[in-house]
């Protein structure tokens, strides 16, 4: 049962437990429903005893009417009694049959008897009075008074009188039965309320302390971990057996404690690639530097096999600076925003030094690579932007066929208050891959068939370089054949909050 219980989701534990004052809720509620039914029925039944004692009552009062009218009128012989005799008999014939109807759905059989026999006899006894108050008109009292002497309207008066008295006696039984279930009904629905409050604390006590007992001792073993872990340390997690959130947390911690150790081996690796890169970058400048130089120096002196080779010594240790302080961007990246050193220059020189350095690779390849359009000076960060038209364009040299084309197109729109620079660099190859357009700037990701390998960081860091600016970039496939990969800045510096590479979608404007 606990290994059942502890293996429930957290949310089903809840509900288990918070179902004990649900169902006391409820059966208090369908106990206080009957009571109030048996309320209401033994409150309807003492009304309408009530109402047939009354009636009874009023009975027997036209009764004693009737019969002191008559005796008046017997003993005295005054005619002033009769009014009052005739009008009580009059009434008495409509007051049993109201007290007949009332009685009539009784529940109990002895009250339709009892008004039979108290009908029989009031008409009996009736019928013996207007005999007699005949008899007294046409001059003959010595029998009324010999009636009244011997008892015998009396007797029937009596009968009538002790059955309209059950009438009383039994409204009375009622209201004593009636008292006796209320209190008997109160009196459970008190101790069910009591005692189903005490056994529903008893149970959600019970069972809070259970789920907190489920899920804080082993979230308080996990807080170890986690610190063990945390000191590099291997941990075991006893509780990834549960099937509830506990079990899964567990699980989780165990698959990334299981992902740490490579995960710390690569920010090694990383952080010694830095390292290297920060140590490359001082000599290979220097080569650099060194190399331009003696193209400067020995250019006149050397035959064009040499110049040319000296050229492509210098474009290589170029390339070679480029990728070094890629990675060192890319670095700072990671642990903060790109820091940019902005002036003013022209984006159409930089592309034509961005052919220039990959001549070599142009040439190999047979390739043609134009630059079309103008754009006036833009304020931003040379150096980078430079090395995103290189990788730009290294990808166009890479995927373009022998003998292919590449293009590099600058345009300017108007976009509110200011103006935004459009630059596209198209190639005639196979294209992308449009499953892949939406990763391509990711790191590791590759454009689609490439010819050689890269490190497939050139477009992640050409993507962190335009949202440094402000801008957008983004690749699609051309209409005749090949892709397309442009990006949109502003051409002027604006302090504007920053746009997510990976969030800000829309197309820039047409180049």
């Amino acid at each position: 049962m606990r290994s059942w219980f502890l293996n429930r989701p957290l949310t089903v534990k809840l509900i288990l437990i918070f179902a004990a004052p649900f169902l006391f809720l409820v059966l208090v509620c369908i106990l206080t429903l009957m009571a109030f039914q048996e309320f209401e029925a033994a409150e309807t039944m003492f009304e309408r005893s009530d109402t047939i004692k009354s009636q009874g009552i009023y009975y027997l009062e036209l009764l004693y009417s009737m019969q002191n009218a008559f005796r008046g009128y017997v003993l005295t012989g005054d005619a002033m009694f009769l009014p009052r005799y005739y009008e009580a008999k009059g009434d008495i014939d409509p007051a049993g049959f109201e007290l007949a109807r009332l009685v009539k759905d009784s529940p109990s059989p002895q009250q339709g008897e009892r008004v039979s026999t108290i009908q029989v006899e009031t008409r009996r006894l009736i019928e013996e009075a207007d005999e007699i108050v005949a008899r007294l008109l046409t001059g003959q009292t010595a029998e009324g008074i010999a009636y009244i002497k011997g008892g015998h309207g009396q007797k029937s008066g009596d009968r009538i009188s002790a059955a309209l008295s059950q009438f009383q006696l039994e409204a009375d039984r009622i209201q004593t039965a009636r008292s006796t279930a209320v209190e008997r009904n109160r009196v459970i629905v008190l101790r069910v309320i009591i005692g189903g409050a005490v056994l529903t604390l008893l149970l959600t006590g019970l069972g809070v302390f259970l789920v907190a007992r489920s899920v804080t001792k082993p979230m308080a073993s996990l807080a170890a971990a986690a610190a063990e872990i945390g000191e590099s340390v291997a941990v075991l997690f006893p509780d990834a057996e549960r099937q509830d959130e506990v079990g899964a947390l567990s699980r989780s911690m165990e698959e990334m404690q299981r992902r740490l150790v490579p995960a710390e081996r690569l920010a090694t690796l990383t952080r010694m690639a830095t390292s290297i890169a920060h140590d490359l970058r001082t000599p290979l400048l220097g080569v650099e530097q060194g190399l331009q130089g003696l193209r400067y120096i020995a250019d006149p002196q050397l035959n064009a096999e040499a110049r040319e080779l000296l050229e492509d010594l210098h474009t290589g240790s170029r390339l070679a600076v480029g990728i070094v302080q890629d990675i060192l961007d890319l670095y700072r990246q990671a642990y903060g925003e790109l820091p940019l050193s902005y002036s003013r220059f022209d984006i159409g020189e930089v592309a034509k030094e961005a052919v220039e350095l990959m001549g070599a690779e142009i040439r190999d390849r047979r390739l043609s690579v134009s630059v079309e359009g103008q754009l006036p000076l833009i304020f931003a960060d040379r150096r980078r932007l430079f090395r995103v038209l290189v990788n730009l364009l290294d990808n166009a040299i890479k995927n373009s066929p022998s003998g292919g084309h590449v293009w590099i197109v600058a345009a300017a729109h108007k976009e509110g208050a200011g103006m935004r620079a459009v630059v596209a660099v198209e190639d005639e190859g196979s294209g992308l891959d449009p499953a892949m357009l939406d990763q391509l700037f990711e790191p590791s990701k590759f454009v689609s068939r490439p010819t050689r390998g890269g490190t497939g960081l050139g477009l992640y860091l050409c993507r962190l370089v335009i949202a440094a600016h402000h801008g957008i970039i983004l690749a699609e496939n051309r209409p005749n054949g090949g892709a397309r990969f442009t990006f949109d800045i502003p051409i002027e510096r604006r302090e504007v909050e920053d746009v997510h590479p990976a969030v800000d979608r829309r197309r820039p404007a047409s180049v």
